[in-house]
């Protein structure tokens, strides 16, 4: 027998068991035939993905100065540091109340007056400014924009939220909020 001979009796073998398996056989062929291409190439590319990770940590295990020693390890001190350096300073503030104004805006609350007060503590490394501010809105506004502020100035914290409603189907609903936004050391 030649080899195109036997090529065709193959083709032939092969066309012959398809038309037997029908159509749920050749779903299922052709299902099993999806799972385990999708296997293979998911399987390849998470593999991909580990060696890239391992790569990196050995390349940050390996990290040194330049004489050769190990770089020093992230000291008490220095994570300190880096915790004071979150907080923004004091001049960043009328920044930061313009945030707070904005997210008031895009809840149309109106803030027509507000109490500020900026205090320190000698023993405490971080300045406290409370801003109490009296809103009147609807209660999805006040939610919304208590959590925008908080969103948007990522040092304050809401120190007091107080909600009054004249009555119990009045839509409005009259809110006192106070915030305190924690500054770094200049």
């Amino acid at each position: 027998m030649t080899k195109a001979a036997s090529l065709k009796r193959f083709v032939w073998t092969i066309k012959r068991g398809l038309v037997k398996l029908r159509w749920p056989g050749l779903l299922g062929l052709a299902l099993l035939v999806f799972t385990v291409g999708l296997l293979v190439f998911s399987v390849e590319s998470t593999r991909q993905q580990l060696q890239q990770l391992d790569r990196e940590a050995l390349s940050l295990r390996s990290r040194t100065d330049k004489r050769g020693t190990v770089a020093p390890a992230v000291t008490g001190r220095s994570q300190l540091s880096n915790f004071y350096a979150f907080f923004p300073l004091p001049e960043n503030v009328p920044e930061l109340l313009g945030r707070v104004n904005q997210s008031a805006l895009q809840h149309q609350l109106m803030l027509e007056k507000g109490e500020y007060k900026l205090s320190r503590e000698a023993e405490f490394g971080l300045a406290r400014y409370q801003v109490t501010l009296p809103v009147r809105g609807e209660y999805a506004d006040v939610r919304g924009f208590v959590n925008d502020v908080l969103e948007a100035v990522p040092s304050a914290a809401v120190e007091e939220l107080t909600l009054k409603r004249e009555t119990i189907d009045a839509p409005e609903l009259e809110a006192r909020v106070r915030f305190v936004i924690f500054l770094g050391k200049q």
